[in-house]
Order: C-alpha cells, then structure tokens, then sequence
C-alpha cells in the first residue's frame, strides 16, 4: 500500500471515529446539561472512589452560571488546533447550547514568523491571543539575539547538564516563565469573557505555568496535550516514560524499538512553575491512547510519514472530546494509587499515579480509554443509558 492510499484509509477511519463521538454527543447534550451530567457522575464516583480508597474529582470544572471554556494554544501551522475549532462549528451545527465553548486562539509567533493562529481566531470568530517570542524578547532583554528561543533553552539531557552554567539556566527559565508568559496571560485575562476551563496545548512549543493564568486566583484550567507516541511505556527501572519528546522523534524511537501497535497519548500536562521541574518532560496522566496503527503496516514509511498519519487518525478524536463535551464525563483520583504500564516487551509496570475515571470505567495507564476505542465508547453509551441520560 502506498503512503497516500494509506493516508486516504486512516482519513476514513478517522472521520468515523470522530462522527461516533459527535452521534454519542448529540444524544447527551440534548437531553441534559453539563452540571446535570456533574451531578450525576459525582454520585457515580463517589462509590468508585470508596473502592479505590480515593475521592476521584471532575477533570474539568463546571460551573452553575457560565459555560465551560476552552482557548486553544499553538506556535506553529495549528493544524490540529483548526481542526479542533473546526468541531466546535460542527457542534453548532446540531446543538443550540454547546456544552463547551471555545474563547480563543493563543499563540506564541506571529504570522509574520510563521503561526497560523491568528488567522484560525479570525476564521473562527474568536479571541486572537497572541504574543510573538521573538518580537518580545527583543524589546524586553536583547535586541540584537538572532535566536531567542535558543537562547532561553533550560532543558538539556542531564549528562550535557555539566557543560552549562546553572545560573544561566535559572535565568532563561525566568524569561520564558515568569516574563513572557506573565504578560501573554495579561493578554488573556484581557480578551476573555470567562474564566478558562481548559487549555488545550496543540503544538505549543512553551511548557505551561500558573502564571499564565494568575487572574484566576487558584483555580488555573486543566491542560491537556496531543503526544506523537505511546505513553503506556515504561522504563522498569526508573519508571519514566520512554517515548517522550517533541515531533516525530518519539514516533522514531518506537518504531526502533519494533513497537508492534504505534499509537498515539492525550495526557494531563503539570504546570512547571519551578526549575527543579525542568526534567518532567510528558509525565503527566495518562488521559488516552489512540487507535494507533500496526507496524508492519508502516515498514516502507518514516517516522514524519507515520506522524502525520498518527496525527489524523489519533489526535482528531483526541481533539473532538472537548467541543462535544464528553472529556466532562472524565474524572481523576485525588490521591495516587497502582497503575498498570508497560515495558517494551508488554509485560505490566505498577506505577503509583493518580487514576482517571471515564463515566463508570477505571481507564488507567495500559488500559486509557481509546486503547479499544470502539469498546470503550459502548461502555460509555451503556453507561449514559443506565442512568437513564440517553436511550
């Protein structure tokens, strides 16, 4: 099979996917509101969390007098951010009260140097939130630096740790954390009507930090992120994940590892606020997998190939839980407890960490929700009738 005939079938696959979430989102949304469905859950995870030996709590607030809020982040083509926004029109098209909206469009470049995201904000009619880097580093620290990104890296693997001044690090984490990033979330408190619910991070080259979103005192949003990879495995030494980092890297490193089953993660991502976190790269909760693709099916591909397939047929549905409002039916332990991971072999890795809830069904680690997507959402639906939501 060539790359584009594959690429047509994972599109087909995937439209389905994200059509059967809509068909689930259509059914919920016209029968009950969001705090209706938090109440309902809460008393659901309430049992849950007795058996766990912990109180599980919404993953995403709801609120009685407003909606819920999502803003978009990204730096770069924002192709999975316009797709995402694109499902908030969708949406629109078969519900007059969304249970999510979205706010805006945040991005980090301008469109002079490269980011789609304020033309997805005007296509969409929603707030442009957008503070170029570049532009503000050299206003603010060094107008003559050719590269301020570069020059404000603090994260470098830790044996090349010893080559740089510590001091310096400390230094460029306080640009980008506490003055960059104070300012673009003046920039949101100033364009927003609502407080943010959540932030999805699609492609968005900075890590997040509560002082982006100060104005809202103790409550920031939930951030998620789309991962090019796998997070279910482990290292069974030190029990951190193996394939982390940016674009197709990840992707290359399973595919190295004969991985037979390439799938892509949704995870929880931990606001980094201090330096001592610069090394917690992708180890948030594990939110859900993808449907994923076998290997054997990509030998004559590359990693950026299989990306982009992982892209369409993993991150769409990851980015269509949002706008059709089925992530509020998500739900996480307070407390850690075992999780079950695993090594490149398949065998299961116990991994103390908080424990996700999907409407009545513990879906953790090797066993996300999307692992069997299909099952899962029939769980779901089986879930929503038995408390009498839908039919």
């Amino acid at each position: 099979m060539s790359y584009e005939e594959l690429l047509n079938q994972v599109e087909l696959d995937s439209q389905q996917n994200t059509d059967s979430i809509h068909r689930l989102a259509n059914k919920i949304w016209t029968k009950i509101s969001p705090i209706e469905l938090r109440a309902i859950c809460m008393d659901v995870w309430e049992e849950i969390g007795k058996k766990l030996g912990s109180r599980i709590k919404p993953l995403v607030p709801v609120s009685q007098d407003r909606p819920v809020t999502n803003l978009i982040f990204g730096s770069g083509s924002f192709s999975t951010g316009r797709f995402q926004a694109e499902q908030y029109q969708k949406v629109k098209s078969y519900l007059s009260k969304p249970p999510i909206i979205l706010q805006g469009i945040v991005s980090n470049k301008s469109r002079e140097h490269g980011c789609n995201g304020p033309e997805i904000a005007k296509r969409f009619k929603v707030a442009n939130i957008n503070l170029d880097f570049n532009d503000w580093y050299h206003e603010n620290v060094d107008q003559n630096e050719e590269n301020p990104i570069r020059a404000t890296r603090y994260w470098y693997p830790p044996e090349k740790e010893k080559d740089i001044n510590l001091e310096d690090i400390a230094n460029r984490f306080n640009i980008r954390q506490n003055g960059f990033h104070k300012i673009l979330g003046e920039k949101i408190a100033e364009k927003v009507r609502y407080p943010t619910d959540i932030a999805s991070a699609r492609g968005y080259n900075f890590q997040f930090c509560r002082c982006m979103f100060s104005h809202q005192k103790n409550a920031p949003p939930h951030v998620n992120d789309t991962h090019p990879a796998d997070l279910s495995y482990v290292d069974p030494q030190n029990k951190t994940k193996l394939y982390v980092g940016w674009q197709s890297g990840a992707t290359q490193r399973m595919m190295e590892d004969n991985i037979s089953q390439l799938r892509g993660s949704l995870i929880e991502i931990e606001y980094m606020d201090k330096i001592s976190q610069i090394h917690e790269l992708d180890e948030g909760v594990l939110l859900a997998l993808g449907h994923g693709i076998q290997l054997s099916s990509t030998k004559n591909f590359n990693a950026s190939e299989i990306q982009n397939i992982l892209k369409i047929l993993d991150d769409y549905y990851f980015c269509t839980l949002e706008p059709s409002g089925l992530i509020l039916l998500w739900g996480i332990t307070e407390t850690k407890i075992p999780i079950a991971y695993q090594d490149i072999n398949g065998n299961p890795i116990s991994i103390k960490q908080k424990a996700v809830v999907v409407g009545n069904q513990i879906l953790s680690g090797i066993n996300a929700f999307g692992y069997n997507f299909k099952k899962n959402l029939e769980d779901l639906e089986e879930f929503l009738k038995q408390q009498k939501i839908i039919r």
